[in-house]
């Protein structure tokens, strides 16, 4: 319908690649610019109690700590802070897990001072991760059928919670919520390698292009530059040899995982051996399964951002916690996608992309026309979901006017 109204050449790539740009930048803008009630999700986000052993210990110069039996160490501690008691005073304090492989933590900013045994060591979970496409933190709470807790939880500024001065250490049902320091994973530098040697793994000649992300500490990074290969093998399979994946680091907990672009895909698929740990450099027969098109999960596109908050008090037991939230929807890539919402008022984005677009080719009225025409089913976007249905309505105290001197009341209304 662009393409109709602005009349270009769809067989230009460069200029089909400039519209769904300014499309999808306008999709995601008007998508996240509001608490639109299509906008919102609501997600289950499990939320871990303290994790205390008595057994810790620690050795010279080693960034570690060690449980002396068993493995009470789990993945969802990489991120965490663990507290040490009972050691040299420079090695107490916390420290944030970089690391969990079951009975050792790997610490950030530790080296011990001297080698201790029968160590406390308390695993905290501080901060919540929000998913990776949460936008804007809209409400939390308990409201699990099967647990049998309900629980609102209460927004509370970090201003407040600066003024309060609450106890970091304090534990129990939580009663309030604060958005903490948003956290940005750091990406791929380096642009990996692709070569297609025979094979039986794929039988399409053609192009095909792969992409990585680092995954740590439970989130995933923006992608690494892309690379690609043209075959016209009858068979076939997609290696990325080594050394041109980036090496991460012993014990760094930063893992690499893969992306693959097929012939009929323009989206990054993740591909089904995706994952390759920190110094490994290579990665051999790419491979996604039979319907990857519906069921695989594509390369993210929150370029490694996350929303946290923090619960007060902290959790004392694990809680699955109810989160709404305005969501960032999928970028339109495949030609077959659609936007998530409602398709009475798709042409606002076919609107506003005209206006954009005449913009470019120098023609000022038509850009303001379809201007107007886009701010006014904005409104009416408006009007249908920016609005609340059922509510209720509160009586504000009575006033005095200057001008009569009688008294009046007005209304609110809360949806």
């Amino acid at each position: 319908m662009v393409g109709s109204i602005v009349d270009y050449d769809p067989n230009v790539q460069t200029y089909r690649d400039e519209v769904n740009r300014i499309l999808n930048e306008l999709y995601l803008d008007f998508f996240t610019d509001r608490p639109w009630k299509f906008a919102q999700e609501t997600q289950e986000v499990q939320v871990y109690k303290d994790v205390t052993i008595a057994d810790g210990q620690i050795g010279v110069g080693a960034n570690t700590v060690t449980a002396a039996a068993g493995t009470p160490f789990l993945s969802w501690m990489e991120g965490a802070i663990v507290e040490i008691k009972g050691a040299a005073d420079v090695d107490n304090g916390e420290y944030e897990i970089i690391k969990s492989t079951g009975a050792v933590l790997y610490l950030d900013g530790f080296s011990a001072s001297a080698n201790t045994t029968g160590l406390s060591i308390t695993v905290k979970q501080r901060f919540i991760d929000m998913p990776e496409d949460c936008s804007e933190v809209l409400a939390i709470g308990i409201r699990s059928p099967t647990s049998g807790t309900q629980a609102h939880f209460e927004y509370l500024s970090r201003a407040r919670d600066e003024e309060l001065s609450l106890l970091l250490s304090s534990t129990g049902l939580p009663t309030d919520w604060l958005i903490y320091d948003d956290v940005t994973m750091t990406q791929p530098v380096l642009q990996p390698t692709l070569e297609a040697v025979a094979g039986a793994t794929w039988n399409v000649p053609g192009t095909y292009s792969v992409k990585y992300t680092f995954v740590h500490k439970n989130k995933e990074s923006a992608p690494s530059p892309a690379a690609e290969v043209t075959t016209a093998l009858g068979g076939f399979v997609l290696n990325v040899p080594t050394p041109t994946v980036q090496n991460t680091g012993t014990n760094s907990g930063i893992f690499k995982k893969f992306y693959l672009r097929t012939t009929t895909s323009k989206a990054f698929y993740q591909v089904s051996n995706s994952m390759i740990d920190e110094t490994t450099l290579l990665i051999n027969d790419l491979n996604v399964a039979a319907d990857y098109l519906a069921n695989a999960r594509r390369l993210p596109e929150n370029d490694g951002h996350y929303k946290r908050v923090r619960l007060y008090p902290r959790q004392d037991t694990d809680y699955l916690v109810e989160v709404r939230f305005v969501y960032r929807p999928d970028r339109l890539i495949e030609d077959t996608d659609v936007p998530e919402f409602p398709p009475d008022h798709h042409r606002y984005l076919v609107y506003r992309a005209c206006q954009e677009l005449f913009v470019k080719h120098d023609n000022l009225q038509h850009s303001e026309l379809y201007r107007r025409k886009a701010d006014a089913e904005l409104v009416r976007i408006q009007n249908l979901y920016l609005s609340e249905g059922a509510g209720y309505w509160i009586k504000q105290g009575y006033r005095e006017t200057t001008l009569k001197y009688q008294t009046a009341t007005s209304l609110t209304h809360r949806g």
